[in-house]
């Protein structure tokens, strides 16, 4: 499948936009606990897509494991690895691992697989493998892997089954049946600092990470399909470095910048794959 210029520009809405969550998540922590944000996202989000479908939703089976996946599971490991992590980026770099694991379970379920497209998220993660080699292996590092797991699931399925849904109704109803799943979570270290600051800080958070972000991943995958969307995603923890220097004044060292190259390259081979093999 050509990447088309609109895969491209959502590729890179997606950096910009979930390249500032991770500063954003690690600042909100400081107010709230990590599961607290969690159901602040999807409950935010639920009403969000709720008033933009006028109450509209799509449901079933796989729509419901996508919900599991992509969000329930994925924002609570999303968010306790990022609040134990000692820089955002790191465990943005983590969460990125999702590549790697769509092409293992693409594999396992019978998939053709270029040989150029395995080799340029091979070399992406080369890169965010030696940016994460510059920091400690904490526990907020393990837990952000397995977000990047649930995360593969949840595009794999999304991708094969009910890759032609409605984005918006989708969202609506992945945001709705999270919140029963992260309810029983609460009580987790739970703590909750209000404020104008705190309110206004989950707030652009729900909005960017969960609104925006979920509407141009999902549409991205449509677009592009999971792989080369998931390569794509890759942009995701360069941006990671870039807004964490903005808002929190993180300055990424020496092995980040190299990592954060050698991925740049790794998602051009991946995307460029079509493109050169049209000039052949």
């Amino acid at each position: 499948m050509a990447v088309s210029s609109r895969g491209l520009k959502l590729a890179i809405v997606l950096a910009l936009v979930w390249g500032s969550s991770y500063p954003l998540i690690k600042i909100a922590s400081s107010y709230a606990s990590p599961v607290l944000i969690s159901m602040f996202r999807v409950v935010v989000s639920s009403v969000f897509f709720l008033a933009l479908t006028k109450g509209r939703f799509v449901k079933g089976k796989d729509e419901l494991i996508v919900g599991i996946f992509n969000v329930a599971f994925f924002m609570l490991l999303l968010n306790f690895g990022t609040a134990l992590s000692p820089n955002p980026g790191i465990a943005a770099i983590m969460i990125y691992t999702q590549p790697i694991f769509v092409i293992v379970i693409e594999k396992i379920l019978g998939a053709n697989l270029s040989l150029r497209s395995v080799m340029g998220v091979l070399i992406g993660f080369t890169g965010i493998a030696i940016s994460v080699s510059s920091s400690s292996f904490s526990l907020g590092t393990m837990i952000s892997l397995l977000g990047g797991l649930t995360w593969a699931l949840g595009t794999v399925i999304f991708s094969r089954k009910i890759r032609n849904s409605n984005v918006l109704e989708l969202n609506a109803f992945i945001s709705l049946v999270s919140i029963p799943i992260l309810i029983p979570f609460l009580p987790i270290d739970f703590y909750f600092i209000i404020s104008p600051m705190s309110i206004g800080i989950l707030i652009s958070l729900a909005v960017l990470a969960q609104v925006a972000g979920y509407v141009t991943w999902f549409s991205m995958v449509k677009e592009m399909g999971g792989i080369k969307a998931s390569s794509s995603s890759l942009l995701v923890p360069v941006m990671s470095y870039v807004m964490s220097f903005i808002l929190l004044r993180d300055i990424p060292t020496q092995l980040e910048v190299i990592g954060s190259i050698v991925t740049l390259v790794g998602i051009y081979i991946t995307l460029s794959e079509n493109r050169l093999a049209g000039k052949r």
